[in-house]
């Protein structure tokens, strides 16, 4: 298959069936997702979920299809498959995707093994032409925004494969892809035997290839800072793909007049206050035996994601979409956990005669939402 400009598009084989085709340019009935090799990490945060749902869906023999990338370590989640035989609505459950190329699952393997487990002959499904690299990302994509998640290792092993398929993808163009920090991907890109790739530049979430020496990311920052002062620090993180504690600690050398680097140059107003002969002499030089030995990169745990982040994916579980409880569920979420941390800005709202009636009840709030995650625990240990 040839690749051009990287855009994906619907295409007609001549008969009732289609497919959508990744990398090549829009001939048919549109243009879709920027997925070819061409347009680097355009594959994973570029891709319109409404391109690939405006495929037209057909109907393919279930004993046809077979796994393909085997993303899940633990293999067919049983208690997730019997949750969807039992869905009252499991007719109107969203179509496989399916790599045309040996028709091998990139997404709903759940969802073909309930229809085997029912005695459907076929199964509704979206065909997309891609190489296999472009369906892993494609996999890994869509397991992050519905359906049953994969587990923390099943996307650190995720983002291993995607690195070795694209080394040259900045860490938060894998991070978007893969549903982990691009602190998490920058350790195992460390680890792995995928470092900076030929020219020592990577291609970040835009398209636009940086280049990945020490330091470069907070003189990206800094630069965007100057030109953008009004910019807020999220805002400047987004834009130049550099971590917000990074973003935070750059303003903040700014503000003090020296480099944004942590073993960079001071600024100008920025004067050192010891004359050479009142500097303490420099300690002697540790023996090789004396020094630490140097630990193994480790991956960092993942702050929990805030309810409006997953909020979406979550809906669109059939498990919660189909069923009375799970409809309840969200709106009684859409309620309370929409804006957690909306109380810091409501402090000094609550007249001081207040203080003491209002603080014993969000004591018992936090209490119950401590006592919910409690039993929700409890019940993914039983499981």
């Amino acid at each position: 298959m040839a690749f051009k400009d990287g855009r994906a598009t619907v295409i007609a084989d001549g008969s009732s069936s289609a497919a959508l085709r990744c990398g090549e340019p829009g001939t048919g009935e549109g243009t879709g997702p920027k997925i070819g090799p061409q347009t680097g990490p355009q594959i994973g945060p570029q891709i319109s979920p409404q391109n690939i749902e405006n495929t037209p869906a057909q109907e393919l023999p279930v004993h046809a299809l077979s796994p393909g990338l085997h993303l899940r370590q633990g293999g067919i989640n049983a208690a997730y498959l019997h949750l969807l035989v039992e869905a009252p609505g499991r007719s109107q459950l969203p179509p496989v995707l399916v790599q045309k190329d040996g028709w091998r699952i990139i997404d709903g393997l759940h969802r073909l093994e309930a229809a085997k487990l029912c005695g459907d002959h076929s199964i509704t499904a979206r065909l997309v032409e891609c190489t296999d690299a472009e369906a892993l990302v494609l996999a890994m994509k869509a397991n992050t925004s519905h359906g049953l998640p994969l587990s923390r290792a099943d996307r650190v092993a995720g983002a291993e494969r995607v690195l070795l398929a694209h080394p040259e993808w900045s860490d938060r163009a894998i991070a978007s892809v893969t549903g982990l920090s691009a602190k998490t991907i920058a350790v195992l890109r460390e680890r792995s035997a995928c470092a900076t790739p030929p020219g020592g530049q990577r291609l970040g979430l835009d398209g636009k290839l940086r280049a990945v020496g020490a330091g470069e990311g907070r003189r990206r920052a800094a630069a965007y800072i100057h030109a953008h002062p009004e910019a807020t620090l999220r805002e400047v993180a987004r834009e130049t793909e550099v971590s917000l504690g990074t973003v935070h600690d750059v303003s903040a050398r700014l503000r003090r007049g020296i480099s944004p680097e942590r073993d960079g140059p001071r600024g100008a107003g920025a004067r050192l206050t010891l004359h050479p002969a009142e500097r303490p002499a420099d300690p002697p030089p540790a023996a090789a035996e004396d020094l630490p030995a140097r630990r193994p990169a480790t991956v960092p745990a993942e702050a929990p994601p805030a309810w409006e982040t997953v909020a979406a994916k979550v809906a669109n579980d059939p498990c919660i979409r189909y069923t009375a409880g799970g409809k309840e569920f969200l709106q009684w979420m859409a309620l309370h956990a929409s804006d957690p941390d909306g109380w810091r800005e409501l402090v000094g709202a609550v007249p001081a005669h207040w203080v003491g009636v209002i603080a014993p009840i969000a004591e018992s709030v936090g209490k119950e939402w401590s006592l919910f995650a409690e039993r929700l625990r409890s019940r993914q240990e039983a499981v």
